[in-house]
């Protein structure tokens, strides 16, 4: 075990956090006894923190360092400190310094608020926060590219529609998602319910005169439904909004193996400006490890389908660090990627969810190619075009990384930079969605939960229901 010891002060979750990027949580230990690795130690009167590492009771390694404005708080010279002797200790380098969060660009765009030049605002991620340069760099220029679409209207919204199912659930997930292969009664008391919550929800909405600005069907896999279930969906939305005057409207069709003709032609006929097909790699023998029933044809054949029907917006998902996958994979895969050229490619770095198979078969996997592979994936993206719109990160990633949307020009996902920015109050329906409530003037977000669990979801309907309209009512 790795014992830790604080004195002066109790940030013991700051510090748990820095730690664990270089060490497995399970061994992280915070003590009161008198040997201990580590020690982190505040003198509030001197405005000083220093983080000392001890190997058999001998200091080796110690850094300090002032309480300023420039730190932000005490909390970030706790992390810092502990950041800095670490990466001297195991020799790790955490490009994204002391950022835990997953939102980056927020202190970018703090940085905006106060005019500071491009080379202010480098200087102080690199120094305050730690970051690397290059991933300054990259905080800076997707903060620049999304910063067109943060304006605020407290008349527009945008909505969410959560479908938690999937042909079959891939051994990374740890999304609500259920099968639906025999869970068919299931899939009838859901389409009852959500059907009623978009019924309800936009009705509240539309007589207090909000405008829905984007939309967003994901899951789970929304066409792993039926043609018909698909359009009863698209339909009720329809029968509340003018769904060609919506900004922009994403279907996430997702899985090859759950796209066809007759589901594509219905999304089309219902407005949908953009759809996600994701392959994740286009390489056979992950796609079988990870427990998808589809090959790198299938992914092919969907996407030009796709194309022949006139969708001229598709994005595509790919994932790095995926189980057992090489440099040459990954290079291999975004070769064909860019082949088929889509309008916008996503870039996920691999993250071990508590949820998943992977975790729950105990998966440890510290690729040590992970960086390189990421390069390759970024650098193919931007060869054809592409530039970073948005970002964000994730806890438990096989490498501190990130995920970044890249995109050709105009052709930004409005909802993803919503969602990440928070700068617009987002409506959610499903099981697990959650409504986003901005009261931008206070500075502050409220969150309203659906219960997660699809049956609870149906037997509770109207209690999500009338949660979802009180905490609405409130924007006012």
């Amino acid at each position: 075990m790795i014992k830790v010891k604080l004195n002066g002060h109790d940030y013991r979750y700051e510090l748990f956090q820095i730690i664990s990027l270089f060490y497995n949580k399970n061994e992280i230990e915070f003590t009161d006894e008198l040997e201990y690795s580590f020690e982190s130690k505040a003198d509030l009167n001197e405005l000083l923190v220093e983080f000392k590492i001890y190997e058999d009771n001998i200091m080796i390694i110690s850094e300090t360092a002032k309480i300023t404005y420039e730190n932000k708080s005490i909390k970030n010279a706790i992390k810092l400190t502990a950041l800095r002797a670490l990466k001297r200790y195991t020799g790790i380098n955490i490009p994204w310094g002391i950022l835990v969060g997953i939102r980056p660009t927020k202190i970018v765009h703090e940085c905006f608020k106060e005019n500071l030049k491009d080379d202010e605002i480098l200087s102080y991620l690199t120094s305050v926060y730690d970051l690397s340069i290059e991933k300054a760099c990259l905080a800076l220029e997707v903060a620049k590219n999304e910063s067109k679409f943060l304006t605020y209207n407290p008349k527009n919204i945008s909505l969410y529609i959560d479908v938690p199912f999937c042909p079959t659930r891939c051994i990374y997930c740890s999304f609500t998602s259920t099968p639906v292969v025999g869970n068919e009664l299931l899939i009838k008391g859901y389409m009852e319910a959500v059907q009623k919550e978009i019924k309800e929800t936009l009705r509240f909405l539309t007589e207090k005169g909000f405008n829905i600005d984007t939309i967003y069907i994901g899951g789970g896999t929304p066409t792993a439904l039926s043609p018909l279930n698909i359009e009863k969906i698209l339909e009720e939305l329809s029968k509340h909004i003018d769904l060609l005057r919506v900004r922009e409207f994403t279907v996430e069709a997702g899985r090859p193996d759950s796209i066809d003709e007759e589901k594509l032609k219905v999304i089309k006929d219902y407005a949908c400006s953009r759809i996600s097909i994701n392959p994740q790699t286009m390489n056979d023998d992950t796609l079988k490890r990870i427990g998808r029933n589809h090959t790198s044809k299938d992914v092919i054949e969907k996407y030009n389908l796709a194309r022949n029907l006139g969708f001229d917006n598709i994005n595509m998902d790919v994932i790095i660090g995926l189980l057992g996958e090489t440099k040459e994979d990954v290079n291999y895969t975004m070769k064909k990627i860019k082949t088929l050229s889509p309008e916008s490619i996503t870039i996920h770095t691999m993250a071990v969810k508590r949820a998943s198979v992977l975790n729950e078969r105990g998966y440890k996997d510290k690729n040590s190619e992970i960086d390189d592979m990421y390069g390759i994936a970024a650098d193919s993206c931007r060869s054809i075009g592409m530039y970073p719109y948005y970002m964000y990160r994730q806890k438990n990633m096989v490498s501190p990384l990130e995920n970044v949307g890249y995109c050709k020009k105009d052709k930004e996902c409005i909802y993803n930079i919503q969602m990440i920015a928070e700068n617009i109050s987002i409506a959610g329906i499903g099981p697990d969605a959650i409504t986003k409530l901005l009261y931008l003037n206070e500075n502050r977000i409220e969150r309203v939960a659906n219960v997660k669990d699809i049956r609870e979801y149906i037997n509770r309907i109207d209690e999500m229901i009338d949660k979802k309209i009180k905490g609405l009512d409130t924007l006012f």
